[in-house]
């Protein structure tokens, strides 16, 4: 605060002045909206200072704006009412309160024609100040002849809007903060919301075992799995990683998932769905935004999968009999060309003890607390040797991802995972 004087020496005015004082403390310090605080502000500094109205206005970047204008019997007056700009600009730019003489001085056409034509008897105005902040200004005037603000009115008025522009940040930081927590609020709910669209436990055919796991690095995730029965018995597989994470690459895999079991349960194969949405993709998605996706259909009964990729990590099939293989891409990352061109793979025969990995890259990019990073190859030896446990399917997921947590000792991720392994009884 300034080291402005509220107080005249006159006791009985004191103890007024000094009573006005600490009933403003309560009423604008108490939990209020930022607009019912100013106009209790403004309010306040009309009782103070016996005005006819007072404006109350906030920084806008390029000028000062009126909030809230009110009158002397706490009714809100248009915003679009004439008042002194002269002063407020003055007093905005120069960080000054002001207080003006009746219209009738010569000095007060300095003022601007608002204040002749107006027939302003006073005016007086104090910036909203805070630590150098400037948020706006307090602005009361009058036109009733038996009232001119005096020098005691002026330095209450002075002390009263250093304790205003207090509140007023304070409102506002309040009111950023139960946004800021409104929102994160919003952002945790439709994190749960997404988190439910991945299957939990899903329901493999006769004679196999699947299990998955997601792990967002930020409340929501760009990754996708999902294990889609069909109508004909088969079943499709699906791994998808959208560039970046957060809210957008969120919005963006929810909206691929309804797309594929939407064309999946319309029968169509594999290549038509990535084709399709490469398409949807192409036309809706961000600049230098992409997704790869691997979607592959399987026969329990036969036993053959077969897959189109677009531009995805390769998924790793873990042979009984000790083999490993790769599944290369059928195509470029969806959405980058409109017009790219997918096939499908030839048909993949399994065996007793196979063991199919589905991943997204957040895995072996993780890092631990010095910098160092997971890295395929910890990654790979460490489905290997699950597998080559005898795990099942949901014990390969959870002692992997026991392994890279062992790893990373508690360091956040640097980009979500996702993790699905198919195993061949």
């Amino acid at each position: 605060m300034s080291s402005t004087n509220p107080f005249s020496g006159d006791p009985e005015r004191d103890r007024r002045n000094f009573a006005i004082l600490m009933n403003a403390i309560a009423d604008l310090f108490g939990p209020r909206e930022l607009r019912d605080l100013m106009r209790n502000a403004v309010d306040r500094a009309i009782l103070v200072t016996e005005a006819e109205r007072g404006i109350l206005l906030l920084d806008a970047g390029d000028g000062t704006v009126p909030e809230v204008a009110r009158d002397n019997k706490g009714i809100d007056l248009p915003l679009t009412q004439r008042y002194s700009q002269t002063v407020v600009e003055r007093v905005a730019s120069s960080g000054e309160a002001y207080k003006t003489v009746d219209a009738a001085d010569p000095t007060a056409a300095s003022l601007g024609a608002s204040v002749l034509e107006l027939k302003l008897l006073s005016i007086m105005a104090t910036p909203l100040v805070v630590k150098g902040e400037r948020l706006g200004v307090l602005y009361v005037d009058s036109t009733v002849h038996t009232k001119e603000f005096t020098h005691a009115d002026f330095e209450l008025f002075r002390t009263l809007g250093e304790m205003i522009a207090m509140a007023v940040l304070v409102a506002r930081l309040n009111a950023e903060a139960a946004e800021k927590q409104r929102i994160e609020q919003q952002i945790a709910l439709a994190g749960a919301v997404q988190s439910r669209l991945l299957p939990k436990n899903p329901s493999p055919p006769p004679g196999y075992d699947v299990a998955g796991q997601g792990r967002p690095c930020e409340e929501m995730s760009g990754d996708y799995y999902d294990v889609i029965p069909l109508a004909d018995g088969r079943v499709a597989l699906v791994v998808g990683d959208v560039s970046g994470h957060g809210i957008g690459p969120a919005l963006y895999m929810s909206s691929t998932r309804a797309l594929i079991r939407g064309l999946m349960g319309e029968g169509r194969d594999a290549l038509e769905v990535v084709g399709s949405l490469n398409r949807f993709l192409a036309q809706d998605m961000e600049d230098n935004s992409f997704m790869s996706l691997f979607l592959g259909v399987l026969d329990p009964g036969s036993r053959r999968l077969t897959y189109a990729s677009a531009g995805h990590n390769p998924p790793i099939l873990l042979r009984a009999t000790g083999s490993i293989e790769e599944l290369g891409c059928t195509g470029p990352v969806l959405s980058v060309f409109e017009d790219a061109s997918y096939r499908l793979s030839d048909p993949i025969e399994l065996g007793s003890g196979d063991a199919l990995a589905l991943y997204t890259d957040g895995i072996y990019e993780a890092h631990a607390e010095d910098g160092s990073m997971y890295g395929e190859e910890r990654f790979r030896e460490s489905l290997e040797r699950h597998v080559r446990a005898g795990d099942s399917a949901a014990g390969v997921v959870d002692g992997v991802l026991a392994d890279l947590d062992g790893f990373c000792r508690g360091r956040p991720l640097d980009d979500d995972i996702t993790f699905l392994v198919l195993r061949v009884r």
